[in-house]
């Protein structure tokens, strides 16, 4: 099952058209930065009732090299609906020439500056704007979170089965991950990219949920992360989905991960 498809059922499965902040699709999509990143903008029903609304910047998978900000319009409703403003963003992909780190990255950080940047303007409160990121978007939302300067970190960070260290990966996974890895890093090495590596006191609460039986990015990776973000002094949460493979499949599961991400926003 794709991202895309997960996160629909996940909505689905939420049940919440009828809780008071329901919202059809993107209210409008912005263009951001020198590379006129689009980003699409999900508000809660009651915009014109709240100023300083909590926000989430979320960021799509696809291995760097594909997807868009589309493949998580169906989580970017549901959070609208919880009273979360919600962006959705593309970024340069490694398909694209002359596309490579930290350029996606760097994109997600640019998207993240505008946000505070313009948050009066967006009606967001910048002190509250949480990073979820899935799969590779879940890389670069943890590299996001651990930037040397805190005031350009986010206020938390869900991290859906995403890869927290480039170098070790699985020799039985399929084949296509080892040549999108070094598409990315284009000759530079894994530890550079990978946020395991670099990880700092005072990041933001994290959660992260992984399927235990993920044959892409194996769960022992967020496993590592979260042990080592708690050793820094930093709170982290970790979902495990049982017998989940890269994304859940089980209805039982998907509603666990949904929950989780729920009560993550709710703390916003």
């Amino acid at each position: 099952m794709t991202l895309s498809r997960v996160l629909a059922a996940l909505l689905w499965m939420s049940s919440l058209a009828a809780c008071g902040h329901a919202t059809a699709d993107a209210t409008r999509t912005e263009r951001v930065g020198a590379h006129r990143l689009a980003v699409d903008v999900y508000e809660p029903a009651d915009v014109e009732e709240r100023t300083a609304r909590p926000a989430v910047l979320m960021i799509h998978g696809g291995g760097w090299a594909a997807g868009d900000r589309g493949e998580l319009r169906d989580l970017a409703m549901l959070a609208a609906r919880e009273g979360v403003v919600a962006f959705s963003m593309d970024y340069r992909l490694t398909s694209q020439d002359g596309v490579r780190w930290p350029m996606p990255a760097d994109d997600v950080a640019e998207v993240l500056a505008w946000l505070r940047a313009h948050a009066g303007d967006l009606r967001i409160d910048p002190r509250r704007i949480a990073l979820l990121g899935g799969s590779a978007g879940g890389h670069l939302a943890a590299w996001a979170a651990r930037d040397p300067d805190p005031a350009k970190r986010p206020a938390r960070l869900i991290v859906l089965w995403g890869p927290w260290d480039l170098g070790p990966l699985p020799d039985d996974g399929p084949d296509w991950v080892r040549p999108t890895v070094a598409k990315l890093l284009d000759g530079q090495p894994a530890r550079a990219a990978s946020p395991q590596h670099h990880l700092v006191r005072g990041m933001p609460p994290t959660l992260i949920v992984h399927g235990s039986a993920d044959e892409i990015v194996p769960v022992g990776q967020s496993r590592r992360a979260c042990a080592a973000l708690r050793a820094l002094g930093n709170a982290c949460t970790l979902v495990e989905l049982p017998g989940q493979a890269h994304a859940p499949e089980d209805p039982v599961q998907i509603q666990r991960a949904l929950s989780a991400v729920r009560e993550a926003l709710a703390t916003l």
